[in-house]
């Protein structure tokens, strides 16, 4: 296959929509995006979601809510970690990186026992239930941040012509679906981590499970995974037919290579602001 076959014309700037399109996706689009809506959108139907970053013409405002949604998410999972915690009397510390680095055979998670009645108190007064609720809040959002300029460079690479601003609503919408599924996660682990306290049990398994809840954010990933992929590919239906096929191949590889460096970003990040902040 000869190059001129492979890509038979310059790629021209892609539009967001026009004509019969545009048409048909303003008809689906929901008359409001106030964030109950777009909470809806989320759990109901994606598809709407999707057109709706299509047609808005506010996208600061969509944006804004999008990110709003997101962190109050991540905010009340670092809540629910930081009341496991406490009622597991077993709160995580993060060996500092430059002395992890210098010894790797130490354990870079460690658990410190905490006992008493006022225990449940003792972690907000002493600041470190805020430290996990602002690591897990700021730096979930912050790693995206780090990892834009990649996503957008990907997008070029697989002959997307998308803008930037449209990419960081893209993001923000991936941010806000693993967010929502997040908070769906909660409350099947919240069961399971109050199993784990009230009966006896052991301790390492115990120490197990506060380890798989500090990860959930991750496996809710997955959902914001497929909506960040499924965004991406609507414009692959905007190219021509010849090469779109080809062009979708190519991006499905560019998505899973961003997830790649967001996983190993988002955890470095949370990380970094939790030690910063004493933790």
């Amino acid at each position: 296959m000869t190059a001129s076959t492979a890509f038979p014309t310059p790629l021209a700037p892609i539009e967001p929509l026009a004509g019969t399109a545009a048409a048909n996706f303003d008809s689906a689009a929901p008359p409001t995006s106030g964030v109950p809506q777009i909470v809806e959108l989320i759990l109901k139907d994606r598809g709407a979601l999707h057109r709706l970053v299509f047609t808005t013409r506010h996208k600061t405002e969509l944006a804004t809510r999008l990110l709003g949604i997101s962190l109050a998410s991540f905010a009340l999972f670092g809540v629910a970690m930081a009341l496991a915690c406490d009622a597991a009397g077993l709160w995580p510390h993060l060996t500092p990186t430059a002395k992890w680095i210098a010894d790797p055979s130490a354990d870079f998670l460690t658990y410190r026992v905490t006992t008493g009645s006022t225990r449940f108190f003792q972690s907000w007064l002493t600041g470190r239930a805020e430290r996990i609720v602002i690591a897990y809040a700021f730096g979930l959002i912050a790693a995206s941040g780090v990892c834009l300029p990649s996503l957008y460079f990907y997008g070029l690479l697989s002959g997307l012509r998308m803008p930037f601003p449209e990419v960081v609503l893209h993001t923000l919408k991936a941010n806000a679906v693993s967010a929502v599924a997040l908070v769906g996660i909660l409350p099947i682990y919240v069961a399971v981590i109050l199993g784990a306290v009230v009966f006896p049990i052991d301790r390492d398994f115990l120490k197990a499970t506060l380890l798989i809840g500090l990860c959930l954010p991750f496996l809710a990933g997955l959902w914001g995974t497929r909506s960040l992929y499924v965004g991406f590919a609507q414009r692959c239906d905007l190219m021509p037919a010849e090469f779109r096929a080809n062009r979708a191949c190519f991006l499905r590889r560019l998505v899973l290579a961003w997830c790649g460096c967001y996983t190993a970003v988002a955890p470095v990040m949370i990380a970094t602001v939790w030690q910063n902040l004493g933790g």
